[in-house]
């Protein structure tokens, strides 16, 4: 018994395993943080300055990190103990980490996962990659609402890269810029503003156009000299719907297999994503040379693209006679066009606030922009946080007939259970006297 004791005990020791059975993978790193991390080649420093009582959590978290990469370097200090070294480092609040590489140094909030991640990359990169927003045409902007996309900019600001504005229509692009994200205009482009951001993407840049249904004829032309069409329609699915909601949002599940966005590495969105109010993106038939554009995401065969948004939003029934188009339905396509990328998806609002942690679109959203970049390390699972934000839908996906059985179970069935256990429990005490 001691000899089989000591035998487990010296297998245990040289093949060490972590299990993480916790819902939301809170003691596991993320496909992003292990990947960022699998590119430290050289000694890479972490000193965290906590508040008392809390050093437990700064601690589990670089103990995960240096498992990993058993060649970090961390040390955990008491700020109300050391003062004078944390203010020697730039620290002067509670929290905060200090992260050296190569000469470089970023300080950074210590927890969550993705701030001292973003801090070991922002050490990692000799500069950061620049990312506009177009503006000047009524186009999204990164702010604290809920058609605003202060969320997305946040999080592209962890993970390092600088945010800017760009109107587009009144300079060319300028040098340096890796990333433009085109985010919903309510205005179309002028037709030079359009074919320069055709150039960048032709010159080698990267851009994520974001289109919510609307006529938007240079933007079309302009794509269609990619191969790409814009449909001038609504999506509509009132089989397969958010809850509570008309039908207009557009619940989208099926991805191309293989895809780096979706599917990126090990991680593809198995929850799906949400398009608010979209708009079909489909591949021309013809050939463009030096353009390889393809669908990546579609709907289900139970979407319409009903072909004028006021019948769509009067609620009006699907109707070939009328120019409507079944699903299955494309809403998104991506491709590598001559030395740039470009993804084009037909809806803005899935990236705002109010939706950004519903299913998998923030994680669809940081994806594309990683993939139009070429930073490969930034594409695959996150830790998904769920703050409390105001939104004008239910994260709750269900199918027309999951609901009328829903219904029928909390109205019918289990107040019927409940009157059947009670006439049973009434008549075994009457029957026993």
């Amino acid at each position: 018994m001691v000899v089989a004791a000591a035998l487990v005990q010296a297998l245990a020791e040289r093949t060490n395993r972590r299990f993480d059975f916790t819902v939301t993978r809170d003691l596991s790193l993320s496909d992003v943080t292990r990947r960022v991390l699998a590119d430290v080649a050289a000694p890479l420093r972490i000193t965290v300055f906590y508040d008392r009582g809390n050093r437990a959590r700064y601690a589990g978290l670089l103990a995960r990190i240096r498992a990993v990469v058993p060649a970090v370097s961390a040390e955990l200090h008491d700020l109300d103990r050391y003062p004078d070294r944390a203010r020697a480092m730039g620290v002067t609040t509670y929290g905060l980490a200090v992260v050296e590489y190569e000469g470089r140094r970023a300080v950074v909030p210590a927890y969550p996962e993705e701030q001292l991640v973003g801090g070991i990359l922002r050490t990692l990169r000799a500069e950061r990659l620049r990312l506009a927003f177009t503006v000047g045409h009524g186009e999204r902007v990164p702010s604290a609402t809920p058609t605003g996309y202060g969320r997305l900019a946040a999080a592209l600001e962890t993970e390092s890269y600088g945010i800017e504005l760009l109107p587009v229509a009144a300079e060319p692009v300028p040098d340096g810029i890796d990333v433009l994200l085109v985010a919903g205009p309510t205005l179309d482009f002028a037709s030079d503003t359009a074919a320069r951001v055709i150039d960048f993407v032709r010159g080698g840049g990267g851009v994520l156009l974001a289109l919510d249904p609307g006529s938007l004829p240079n933007l079309s032309a302009a794509l269609a000299s990619l191969g790409v069409r814009l449909g001038e329609n609504v999506v509509v699915d009132r089989e397969r719907r958010v809850l509570a909601t008309d039908g207009m949002a557009a619940v989208v599940e099926f991805f191309r297999r293989g895809n780096p966005i979706t599917e990126a590495v090990d991680d593809p969105i198995e929850s799906g994503v949400v398009l608010p109010s979209a708009r079909t993106v489909e591949v021309t038939n013809e050939p463009v040379p030096g353009s390889g554009m393809e669908s990546v995401a579609r709907t289900g065969p139970s979407a319409w693209a009903i072909a004028q948004a006021p019948r769509a939003r009067r609620g009006a029934e699907p109707s070939r006679a009328a120019g409507d188009v079944p699903g299955p339905l494309s809403v998104m396509v991506m491709g590598e066009v001559e030395a740039g990328r470009l993804v084009v998806v037909g809806d803005a609002d899935f990236a705002s606030d109010a939706y950004f942690d519903m299913l998998g679109n923030g994680h669809l959203a940081l994806n594309a922009i990683a993939w139009v970049a070429a930073e490969d390390r930034l594409r695959g699972g996150r830790v998904k946080h769920v703050p409390e934000v105001p939104r004008p839908l239910s994260p709750l996906v269900i199918t027309a007939a999951t609901a009328r059985r829903l219904l029928l179970t909390v109205v019918v069935v289990q107040p019927a259970l409940v009157l059947l256990v009670g006439a049973v429990v009434v008549g075994l005490r009457r029957w026993r006297g």
